[in-house]
């Protein structure tokens, strides 16, 4: 039998965000799934650890709690960066006891917008954002290091740039609307061009921009291979003192569009 036509929601990156807020002011695990891919982590820093939430964890989370669901007092958004279907959203949550500041990748699927990737900070009543020196400068380092891993095509250099658990989110990659890969399954995929000798130190690389949000922080990246203009949406945490890519997504802008 043919698999059934995907039922599309959120016609935008804003009402996938916009779901989620729902979701957190009437724990509703069922508005989650509307808003994020299954796959998505929950991301954050922890007294220096990094800490990484799956959906299903959260989903139980929201279901078991016997407690009513606190909505916030005041939330907003904002899109960061938009091109084609690919989005980077900042999203911040008020209660009195606490803010949280969220970085997130947004990307448009067959299913409509999902958010991708989620990193926050939580910040106590009455304080702000931590200021972490020479933070753009270690980010800068690292994204350097991401484009010298695609350079060589080097396995070594994807593991000292990324967290072990970074999916790769693929939107509109030679045909695909969408898919992902686990950093292992791309290192391989590098593994195997320098096993043949292979490099590509012809392609263009830019860092377009940075965004610092205390331990948590995003990129954006594009880059001219074979032809076409890729760009990286990127989030980054800061683990015991160093930066790292902890989940991304990538494709091409322009495909699928009218």
């Amino acid at each position: 039998m043919p698999a059934p036509t995907p039922v599309r929601q959120h016609a935008t990156p804003e009402e996938a965000v916009q779901a989620y807020f729902r979701a957190s002011d009437t724990g509703s695990s069922q508005t989650l799934r509307s808003a994020f891919h299954p796959s998505a982590l929950m991301l954050h820093v922890d007294q220096g650890a990094l800490r990484a939430v799956t959906q299903l964890e959260w989903w139980q989370r929201l279901d078991a709690s016997t407690s009513p669901a606190q909505p916030a007092t005041e939330r907003h958004l904002k899109v960061l960066d938009r091109e084609g279907p690919l989005a980077l959203v900042e999203a911040v949550s008020r209660w009195p006891s606490h803010t949280f500041d969220d970085l997130m990748l947004v990307v448009e699927t067959p299913e409509g917008w999902r958010i991708v990737g989620k990193a926050f900070e939580r910040i106590g009543a009455g304080g702000q954002l931590a200021t972490v020196p020479d933070a753009d400068a270690d980010i800068r380092a690292v994204l350097a290091g991401k484009i010298e891993a695609h350079a060589a095509y080097s396995p070594a250099l994807l593991h000292q740039t990324h967290t072990p658990g970074c999916p790769y989110y693929r939107v509109h990659v030679k045909g695909v609307p969408f898919d992902w890969v686990s950093l292992s399954e791309a290192a391989a995929g590098y593994a195997d061009h320098q096993s043949r000798g292979e490099t590509d130190r012809e392609s263009p690389w830019r860092v377009l921009a940075v965004e610092v949000r205390g331990n948590i922080a995003a990129a954006k990246l594009d880059v001219l291979f074979e032809g076409v203009r890729y760009i990286d949406h990127l989030l980054l945490v800061r683990e015991h003192g160093a930066w790292r890519i902890a989940a991304a997504t990538w494709g091409d802008p322009k495909a699928g569009r009218p």
